[in-house]
């Protein structure tokens, strides 16, 4: 009986600290994330949306007006039109904007959903101040044990969910991927997606898919950014 009462107050004890290790486990990882690829970087960007996709490269030691090149729009050259277009939405664009994007994970909720040989699997509660509506929403996280880097923010919907009159979303997926941008270099995002689909007003559909992925990474320092 006394071997069994310490064998319970060891395991209450030590339990609060191993979740509060965890949560410092995920800011930690996510803290090493690089997010300034246009000041330290020049990659190649794929964006896939509604079934077309642009590739672009960025390379922050050109001029100004010049870092950004649309390579190809649906595996082809790309015409006048869709170079205007693609200049016009970059203009303001930078990747570092995206850096809010691991603020959907309230780290206070933070805790094990599993351990294995290579990752520690967390789950928790998306905050609701970045994510409108948070129920039917099952929330994870991956990291990886070598190098103790985040790996991989996923959210997907075990039901509908149905954010306001007349509206009901059957799915509602966010996957974001992370990874060394080269051989031992720093962790920087590599891909980004969004699936939405449902229905509005009882008879309008909707069908939004947006993956981002970059790649080709090439490290050019500080290029022409003082």
């Amino acid at each position: 009986m006394t071997r069994l009462l310490l064998t319970l107050l060891l395991v209450f004890a030590v339990a609060p600290a191993c979740a509060e290790d965890y949560k410092k486990l995920f800011e930690d990882a996510a803290a090493a994330i690089d997010w300034d690829l246009e000041k330290n970087w020049a990659f190649t960007e794929s964006n896939l949306t509604d079934g077309e996709r642009w590739v672009g490269r960025f390379d922050p030691r050109k001029e100004d007006d010049e870092r950004w090149t649309l390579l190809s729009v649906a595996g082809r050259k790309p015409n006048a039109d869709e170079l205007r277009k693609f200049a016009r939405d970059k203009e303001e664009h930078e990747t570092s904007d995206s850096s809010g994007r691991v603020d959907i994970v309230d780290v206070e909720t933070v805790e094990l959903l599993e351990e294995t040989e290579n990752h520690w699997i967390l789950k928790f509660v998306p905050d609701e101040d970045e994510v409108e509506f948070i129920e039917n929403v099952d929330a994870t996280a991956k990291i990886s044990k070598d190098g103790r880097y985040l790996e991989a923010i996923d959210l997907r919907n075990n039901g509908d969910i149905k954010p306001g009159f007349g509206t009901k979303i059957r799915t509602f997926i966010i996957h974001f991927e992370f990874g060394p941008a080269i051989a031992d270099g720093p962790i920087v995002p590599r891909n980004m997606a969004i699936q939405v689909s449902g229905r509005a007003l009882l008879f309008i559909g909707f069908d939004e898919t947006e993956i981002i992925e970059y790649s080709d990474f090439e490290f050019a320092g500080n290029g022409n950014d003082e």
